[in-house]
């Protein structure tokens, strides 16, 4: 298979992804129609209407013409949010009726027949299937109006109709129907991420990838991270609305585009460490961490929860076509037994139950108290009574809830360490016994007894102990505004003063001796527990 692309003069063989990236602006989006258009492939817009209030109920020779219809308004009218996705499903529920007939008639003919595959395995089966793998505890059921069955944690079945469905679910039904419905050599992909959690992006486009072998995928993305995540992927860079430059197979990403490509527009084209972290874009970790690292070769990252964290910074640290960039990481404590924190290398777990937890540290605290106003009798007696305040929160109900959080997590984790030693056995049963046998020592009973009272004695210890021990394992959200009100401080003012103090230079310290102040009281008090402050 080759694949043309404007700009490079040698149509780029083989089937495996090409994934076009760039920063904003450059024309990513007009590229991949001329991709699109120079391979007579179909294109799944990032702006994507993905609202299905009903199926319309239509032939499938009336849905077949308006599919053809929206599919070539979304190459000739690019701008506008595609619509296709009612026309598309009105299609294959004609498909799926018109095959159950034949099934039904073949069965009826001859019971002992092999029935053609394609009477079974529809489109839309294969769309269900798709989808279901991917929302675990979720079940959809597409008719005319179609529904999601989700199993509560008190084993209720709870229904709610496709029109309620989360963006990412949506987005997940969408392109699970674009991909099974392509006939095309070519399908080109605009912004593949949206809507998803960074793992589940990865994860769901391997498998649409395999759902498709006949397709080859092309990306158009300015996630740097989820570009690297496909396999055997040729990268080429977005110069303008109709030119790429193909990198060969074993070069480097240059810096300057994935410096561009993050938005990372404080930074210069020498930006050389990478530092993922939890989060979204609005989230506090943003803002901290970079008014920490206010470094011009450090870039700041966020990508969700803390296994993307991991994952980016294996991604980047094993990808050898991201050539002089260093990638490091930020997790949240939240409740997470150590050894689980402590697993991956270059990924630092906060000192504190997650990054909320820096402005209740007692000497940034009493630091932030100073510099607000109090002496120094008066701050110590303010991070006295937050403390206790704080403590008292986690009485009954909101304790044991806490208490419960870390023993699922530890057992979550525990077992699989205790299943990873089955290996695979060309007999069957001997796989099924041993899996079956295992169990911790002591037995399930004896062990669920003794990790329960271990993270309740564990977590009692902290609420009365040190405020280190307290700040680690109790989770910082639910304090934090307790902070700022015994500071004296609205929330978002506290946060903008830290930051403010982080990013002083010694340049301009001299015109605020009162933010310098308060900027070498926290230096030394979080610089134990971060990565170092600038990349040399």
């Amino acid at each position: 298979m080759a694949t043309t692309i404007p700009g490079i003069a040698v149509p780029v063989e083989g089937s495996s992804p090409i994934v076009v990236i760039g920063p904003n602006g450059v024309g990513k989006t007009q590229l991949g129609v001329a991709i699109s258009n120079a391979n007579q492939g179909e294109r799944v817009a990032a702006l994507r209407n993905v609202e299905i209030p009903d199926i319309p109920m239509q032939t499938f020779q009336q849905a077949s013409q308006q599919v053809k219809s929206a599919l070539a308004d979304v190459l000739n009218q690019y701008w506008r949010q595609s619509y296709e996705l009612q026309h598309l499903m009105a299609e294959i529920l004609a498909e799926d009726r018109e095959r159950a007939v034949l099934y039904r008639y073949e069965r009826e003919n001859d019971p002992t027949a092999k029935v053609d595959e394609s009477l079974t395995n529809t489109r839309l089966t294969r769309i269900v299937r798709i989808w279901n793998r991917h929302f675990p505890g979720r079940t959809i059921k597409v008719d005319y109006q179609p529904m999601v069955e989700r199993i509560k944690p008190d084993g209720a079945v709870a229904k709610y109709s496709i029109a309620r469905m989360s963006e990412g679910e949506r987005t997940a039904f969408y392109l699970a129907a674009r991909v099974v419905s392509c006939d095309k050599g070519t399908l080109v992909v605009d912004e593949p991420e949206t809507f998803f959690h960074p793992l589940l992006a990865r994860r769901f486009w391997d498998d649409l990838e395999s759902e498709a072998p006949n397709v080859r995928f092309v990306y158009i993305t300015h996630d740097i991270a989820f570009a690297l995540s496909r396999k055997g992927a040729r990268f080429a860079i977005a110069r303008s609305e109709s030119s790429a430059d193909l990198l060969p197979p074993t070069a480097s990403i240059p810096a300057e585009v994935i410096t561009e490509v993050l938005g990372a527009a404080s930074f210069s084209i020498s930006a050389s460490r990478l530092i993922f972290c939890e989060g979204q874009v609005q989230s506090l970790d943003l803002p901290v961490l970079s008014a920490w690292h206010n470094c011009a070769k450090t870039a700041i990252v966020p990508v969700g929860g803390c296994d993307s964290v991991r994952e980016c910074v294996s991604v980047f640290r094993a990808n050898q076509i991201t050539g002089g960039l260093e990638a490091f990481g930020y997790i949240d404590r939240d409740a997470w037994p150590e050894s689980h924190l402590n697993s991956a290398a270059f990924v630092k777990p906060h000192a504190v139950s997650e990054i909320e937890g820096l402005f209740c540290v007692k000497p940034v605290f009493v630091a932030l108290a100073k510099f607000n106003g109090s002496d120094d009798p008066e701050a110590a007696a303010q991070f006295a009574a937050f403390i206790a305040e704080a403590r008292n929160a986690f009485t009954g109900a909101a304790l044991n809830k806490e208490i419960l959080n870390r023993s699922k997590l530890r057992v979550e984790i525990e077992q699989k360490a205790l299943l990873n030693p089955i290996k695979p056995n060309p007999d069957l049963e001997t796989v099924r016994s041993e899996f079956c046998a295992v169990a911790p020592t002591g037995g399930w009973t004896d062990y669920l007894t003794g990790v329960f009272a271990a993270e309740e004695s564990r977590l009692k210890n902290s609420l009365s102990g040190p405020e280190d021990a307290f700040l680690k394992d109790l989770p910082a959200k639910s304090y934090c505004a307790t902070a700022a009100k015994h500071l004296k401080f609205v929330p978002e003012k506290m946060v903008e003063t830290l930051c403010n103090a982080l990013k002083l230079q010694d340049a301009e310290a001299a015109k605020d001796e009162k933010l310098q102040t308060l900027r070498d009281a926290i230096v030394p008090a979080i610089e134990p527990f971060l990565w170092p402050r600038y990349a040399y």
